[in-house]
């Protein structure tokens, strides 16, 4: 028997590190790993890319990302691409993002296999675009095209799973939950080669429009009489609003510190004291899985979470994190205070998120993967 093959198709910049980049990388390892043939579909990068996609085919197509203004464009040259590379080399054809899947599905393809990392329908991205209603509108068909012409479903938490399930009307046994993990090699690395910062706390990951802006800055205004500075890595929608808050509220003991290489977001935050997550409650967050949160953990890292995806449950009930309530800054603001006091409480957090996260690494949730393919072919 011949080795089999999968083209992944992607509509991000690999270049830049984020969630959906570790998420496509994970999984091209594991299916390279498990001797798959991996070809991989996405826009022409603005940097290099990774180092982790070697030994994979990758194509690209010349529509560089530009976020909302060229979706359907690049959707529709990512998905003719894909599915013309699919169907010469006989490969499973995987869709990363529901919506690209439900373009993708409008240009004839069908029987693939659906990543599904988030809800995009109920994005706040699109609330301030003109006609915001039918655009949403138009989305949540996009995604529900997608979901039933997928001949499997993979998403990250079980509330997704139960969500899509009962929304779409989708059989249990199409569902497959792969949460978000962590690089577990990549942590090792870090872990020994950072001393940690007492004054500095640190959040990494996207300023989405998820981002619980007046927490950070009602953080940053209890912080001023401290030598404590917030760092903030990572850019995105938010950034522009964050930074004028900062600049009306005269605080300069945050500093916004755009995107980095991963190895570098795994430097700040080991050389961190604690770090945090501070998200708005919304449909697209309970169902979510964020990755920054098992980074965290795998470094040991005491942690401070609002009480909003199914992972700050589960880090609440076993004594992971300081979690709490999304609606109350005060009691995010305190839990951070708390912390910052307590180095027996840091300790005793950092060690239960480490034992908690083992069985989050990326290299298991490609394992898992490969496992699924194999039952299908």
């Amino acid at each position: 028997m011949g080795r089999s093959t999968v083209c992944i198709v992607h509509g991000s910049d690999l270049s830049i590190p984020n969630g959906a980049t570790d998420r496509v990388i994970a999984f091209v390892n594991g299916l390279v790993n498990a001797d798959y043939d991996v070809h991989l579909v996405v826009p022409k990068p603005k940097d290099t890319l990774p180092d982790d996609v070697d030994g994979v085919y990758v194509h690209t197509i010349n529509s560089m990302e530009r976020g909302v203004t060229n979706q359907i464009t690049r959707a529709t040259e990512l998905s003719l691409k894909a599915k013309k590379i699919a169907n010469n080399t006989n490969a499973l054809l995987q869709i990363e993002h529901s919506t690209l899947a439900g373009f993708a599905s409008i240009l004839g393809c069908y029987d693939f296999i659906l990543d599904m990392h988030d809800l995009c329908y109920t994005d706040p991205l699109y609330l301030n675009l003109p006609f915001s209603k039918y655009i949403q509108r138009c989305i949540y068909n996009i995604e529900g095209r997608a979901v039933k012409n997928a001949s499997k479903i993979i998403v990250v938490s079980e509330p997704m799973k139960k969500f899509i399930i009962g929304e779409w009307d989708v059989p249990e046994d199409r569902v497959e939950v792969i949460p978000s993990g962590f690089f577990a090699s990549k942590i090792s690395e870090s872990i020994s080669q950072s001393r940690v910062d007492p004054n500095v706390i640190s959040r990494v990951g996207s300023l989405f429009v998820h981002l619980d802006i007046d927490a950070i800055v009602a953080l940053a205004e209890s912080l001023q009489e401290t030598d404590v500075k917030i760092h903030l890595v990572g850019g995105g929608v938010a950034e522009d609003e964050l930074k004028v808050k900062i600049k009306n509220h005269n605080l300069e003991n945050v500093v916004i510190r755009g995107w980095v290489t991963h190895d570098e977001a795994l430097r700040i935050m080991q050389s961190s004291l604690l770090t945090f997550e501070s998200i708005s409650n919304t449909m697209t967050t309970r169902l979510a899985s964020p990755i920054k949160i098992l980074n965290y953990a795998a470094l040991g890292k005491p942690i401070v979470l609002s009480d909003v995806s199914e992972l700050s449950y589960v880090f609440k009930e076993n004594d992971a994190a300081l979690v709490s309530d999304p609606s109350d800054i005060d009691q995010f603001v305190e839990n951070v205070h708390l912390l910052l006091d307590d180095a027996n409480l840091r300790n005793r957090l950092g060690n239960n998120a480490l034992n908690l996260v083992y069985d989050y690494s990326w290299e298991k949730q490609g394992e898992k993967l490969a496992k699924i393919l194999d039952d299908m072919n």
